[in-house]
Order: C-alpha cells, then sequence, then structure tokens
C-alpha cells in the first residue's frame, strides 16, 4: 500500500513539475529578425530622405517614446508626426544610418549605430539606439534615442 502511494505522489509531482516547466514559449530571436529590423531602418532612411512623413510614422508603434538631443520627451503620433513636419522643412536631408548592432529576445530587440545628416548648412553626426517591438510580426519602433557627436553649437 505505501508503495502504491509513493508512486502515486511521485507521479503527481512530475506532473506538476512538467507542467509548470510547459508554459508558453516566446519565438527565438533570429536572423529573419535581424534583417527585418535593418529593412525597416532602410525603409526610415529612404523615407526621410523622401520627405514621407506618414510613411516614417507608419515605422513607429502608437505610443512611441522620442528622445531627441536637446529636446523635450515626446510620446505618441502626433508630437512624433510635428517633430518630422519640423525637421524636414527647416532643411534636414541626407539621412543615413548605419546599424552596427541588431539583437534581441522574444518581441522585444534593439538596434543601435551611427547615423549622418545635414541639419541646414551643417553636416551632422552622431549615434542612435532604437528599440523596437515585434507587433503582430511586424518590427515597430517603440523607442528613438540619438545623440550628436559634434560641439554644442
Amino acid at each position: 500500500m505505501q508503495r502504491v502511494l509513493r508512486a502515486t505522489l511521485l507521479a503527481a509531482s512530475v506532473c506538476i513539475v512538467a507542467s509548470a516547466c510547459g508554459g508558453k514559449k516566446e519565438p527565438e530571436f533570429g536572423i529573419p529578425d535581424q534583417q527585418a529590423i535593418r529593412a525597416a531602418t532602410s525603409t526610415l532612411e529612404t523615407s526621410f530622405n523622401a520627405k514621407d512623413v506618414d510613411k516614417i510614422l507608419s515605422l513607429y508603434t502608437d505610443n512611441s517614446v522620442f528622445m531627441p538631443p536637446n529636446k523635450p520627451l515626446l510620446r505618441g503620433r502626433d508630437p512624433l508626426k510635428q517633430f518630422y513636419d519640423g525637421l524636414l522643412k527647416n532643411g534636414s536631408k541626407d539621412l543615413k544610418l548605419t546599424p552596427t548592432d541588431v539583437a534581441g529576445h522574444g518581441p522585444l530587440a534593439y538596434e543601435s549605430g551611427s547615423y549622418s545628416m545635414m541639419n541646414g548648412d551643417v553636416h551632422d553626426r552622431g549615434k542612435y539606439l532604437f528599440v523596437v517591438r515585434n507587433m503582430n510580426g511586424a518590427w515597430k519602433i517603440e523607442y528613438t534615442s540619438w545623440s550628436s557627436d559634434l560641439p554644442p553649437s
């Protein structure tokens, strides 16, 4: 009788442990994800240079956080649209984004790299960081931060 009770308890314990370890598995972050993120960055660069603000905004999440240098934090599409409209109307052009690192886990990833662009008559260059989220199969920019390598003017 004790053997049957021990065997039953052991079997129940194994089942409990196995079910606790069998939770929903997140998809692996791999080469296709890196390629998709780099493609989105390329689309951002092309759209910026074409002054296509609507296409730029389509690359961001609805609740994106934008941290431009020397300016207050922006949150959401409307402030982001105003920022890009102003930037492009003031003569910013020739954006070049050069990703160096892309990594992630599950639905979150980051991309870091360098940028250069004409900002009026100044050739600006620096570094950037995007935090991206996989939303229904599409990688969208959720956080953006960058800083210039040039000294303050």
